[in-house]
């Protein structure tokens, strides 16, 4: 059986409230970097925008997921289960893991500075692959969202180091916290204190980086 995480009963609400709250955040990510695509139509900004829309729709669908199995939940710990893939609940948590990969894809592919779709295509479809194939699904995704989320801190360190600018630093630091949270989602399968700091710890990534585009909006 592949475990995805393990959730203490009492946090599990908590959790659900959680990730309505990164779908809201991360729409308004969506919407800010649609409102400086069109101020300055830097594309970047643009597909910025679209990555975002994708991990908005994933934390939506996790919610339902776990909106879903709230009632199945009699024991103080309850572990998700992606064994069997014609129930609503383990197609639900795949759809999930599927449009967070094409989020984090597109935010990669926007550091690329290029405007290929034949890469970008490439990306995805290598992407979807792996996670499809893998014996190990719940391995695969922290490990693929991992990979991700490392090319966008060293890009965005890199443009801090150029500029010099504190405010640049947001966006590189929100991505290390994400990191971070994904490091504690791979040790919740055994303990589900990291499931409750992962969580915590995304939100406050999430925080950084609408911060960091209203401030942008401001300038």
């Amino acid at each position: 059986m592949a475990n995805i995480y393990i959730i203490p009963t009492w946090f599990f609400a908590y959790s659900i409230i959680l990730e309505i709250a990164f779908a809201l955040i991360t729409s308004l990510v969506a919407i800010y970097s649609f409102k400086i695509y069109n101020l300055c139509n830097q594309k970047e900004y643009k597909a910025f925008g679209v990555g975002f829309i994708f991990i908005s729709l994933s934390y939506v669908i996790w919610a339902f997921v776990n909106l879903f199995l709230l009632d199945k939940i009699s024991d103080s710990i309850q572990a998700l289960s992606l064994q069997e893939f014609i129930s609503i609940g383990s197609i639900g948590i795949y759809m999930y893991m599927i449009f967070t990969l094409l989020g984090l894809a597109t935010l990669a592919y926007t550091t690329l500075k290029t405007n290929n779709n034949k890469i970008y295509s490439l990306i995805v479809i290598i992407t979807i692959l792996a996670l499809t194939f893998s014996a190990n699904k719940a391995l695969a995704f922290h490990v693929l969202s991992s990979i991700f989320i490392i090319f966008l801190i060293s890009h965005y360190l890199i443009h801090y180091m150029k500029t010099k600018k504190h405010k640049n630093l947001l966006i590189p630091i929100a991505f290390i916290l994400l990191f971070v949270s994904h490091i504690h989602f791979m040790f919740a399968i055994n303990h589900y204190t990291y499931y409750v700091i992962g969580h915590i710890t995304e939100l406050i990534a999430y925080i950084l980086v609408l911060t960091r585009l209203i401030l942008i909006i401001k300038k």
